[in-house]
């Protein structure tokens, strides 16, 4: 049996944890930026476990690189404590397409013989 929320097509949310490892002690201007992170759309819950950093997030709304590039965004110096699979972002939240090939035979290519 469908939910009324299927039904009528709304997207179901997918909840994940992520967990950052901080360089060091938080400073104000570091606790101010975690209180701006708190108000990033798709960000649910954030929290403080000693020297490591744990984001809930929806990722039907962000990539973990996203998550990652909005905590350092926000001023904190921080290092995931797992790699980040590749995707539409990369290791530093920085955008790059890499579904488009850069060599071959491809359009793309052709432009830079």
């Amino acid at each position: 049996m469908l939910s009324l929320a299927a039904a009528k097509g709304f997207r179901q949310m997918t909840f994940l944890n992520t967990r950052y490892r901080l360089a060091g002690p938080l400073k104000s201007r570091e606790l101010e930026g975690l209180a701006r992170l708190s108000t990033v759309y798709g960000i649910r819950r954030l929290s403080l476990e000693g020297q490591v950093l744990r984001v809930e997030y929806d990722a039907s709304r962000l990539h973990e690189a996203e998550v990652l590039a909005a905590v350092r965004g926000a001023g904190l110096k921080v290092s995931p404590e797992k790699p980040i699979p590749a995707g539409a972002f990369d290791y530093t939240g920085a955008f790059k397409d890499f579904a488009w090939p850069t060599h071959g035979l491809s359009p793309a290519s052709q432009h830079q013989k």
